[in-house]
């Protein structure tokens, strides 16, 4: 123990002369009340509790580089510590280099500038999947930069797995990305490996989206149309709206919905689409402190025979499951309120 708070002192001491380490985080604890598919849940406690260290270096000549870890030990951790999106980016003169193991965002959100403190992951849109992944990022103009990524198949991570021999779905992504003064516009197309022969995987993704600051609000939209490997089609789209309405007071909302379709021998006659909403208020108690009270709700509407599909949380995939034939469409509402406090250091 003494040693290892001699090694711990050590390591403190570089990285102040240095000055190049930061620690930041966010504990937010919340009351929730929910309603999904008819279950009634409810209850008090942490929402989010994570810490985050950063460590840049300039290595001069116009060459960084920087590391992030994130420990999320609430929300994504249910109590247990772990470090659930990390990064290390090498930047250079011609761009930035990214390596990340880490949960991305849902597409179509982000990119519409969906800024609600629930999402709606999991419920109108896919669920998050953890990976690990590869980035370059070039600027070509003013504003205008370029992306080429490749992410190695959902729910293997760590050095040695979820690439080669895996049985899930590298995605290969080339988009660019356009931000000068109120406009941020964004575009990208998606080939995916192991595309296989059904519904059950994705062949290729084309994503467009952008915001426009007003002044007053900021509005955008999104769309992402996932070509389905048995000739179906999964589309995502999303649109909100940020708006200050005092000095500590805004509010924040996003619609967004899921539509499948598929047209696959294994999966004739089935089409689903899910859609719901997320609003907010949020009040600052201080630059770093605030309130935020949330409502959402969510749909979802499967037409079929005798068989419902499911986006895989853990995967992202579209999978089939037996249904009995009792009934053409089954619609399942859900709601949630909550009220919750953040504290960000």
């Amino acid at each position: 123990m003494k040693k290892t708070m001699i090694a711990l002192a050590a390591v403190a001491a570089m990285g102040s002369a240095s000055a190049q380490v930061a620690l930041t985080g966010e504990f937010a604890w919340g009351y929730l009340a929910s309603s999904t598919n008819g279950v009634e849940t409810s209850g008090g406690g942490i929402d989010t509790s994570q810490l985050a260290f950063t460590a840049n270096e300039d290595l001069g000549g116009g060459m960084a580089v920087k590391a992030k870890i994130v420990f999320n030990i609430g929300e994504y951790g249910a109590g247990n510590a772990n470090a659930d999106d990390q990064s290390l980016t090498l930047t250079t003169p011609m761009g930035a280099l990214s390596l990340l193991t880490y949960k991305p965002g849902n597409w179509v959100t982000g990119a519409s500038g969906g800024g609600t403190w629930y999402g709606l992951d999991g419920k109108a849109l896919a669920a998050r999947a953890k990976r690990d992944g590869y980035a370059f990022t070039a600027p070509l103009m003013d504003g205008l930069t370029a992306t080429v990524a490749f992410t190695e198949p959902a729910g293997a991570t760590g050095e040695g797995a979820g690439n080669a021999g895996q049985s899930g779905q590298g995605i290969y992504n080339v988009g660019a990305k356009y931000a000068t003064g109120p406009v941020v516009l964004q575009a990208a197309y998606l080939s995916l490996s192991n595309p296989g022969t059904s519904d059950s995987t994705k062949d290729s993704v084309v994503r467009l989206g952008g915001t426009y600051d007003l002044g007053v609000a900021k509005v955008g939209a999104a769309y992402e149309g996932a070509k389905l490997s048995g000739g179906g089609t999964n589309v995502e789209t999303a649109y909100s709206l940020t708006a200050p309405l005092a000095a500590n007071l805004s509010v924040a909302g996003t619609y967004a919905s899921t539509n499948l379709t598929s047209s696959a021998a294994a999966y004739a006659g089935v089409a689903g689409t899910r859609s719901g909403y997320s609003v907010q208020a949020q009040y600052n108690l201080s630059k770093t402190a605030y309130v935020i009270g949330s409502y959402g709700s969510w749909t979802g509407t499967t037409t079929t025979n005798a068989s419902d599909f499911a986006l895989s949380a853990k995967t992202g995939a579209i999978a089939q499951t037996a249904t009995a034939a009792v009934a053409a469409t089954d619609k399942k509402d859900s709601t949630f309120m909550a009220l919750t406090l953040v504290k960000d250091f």
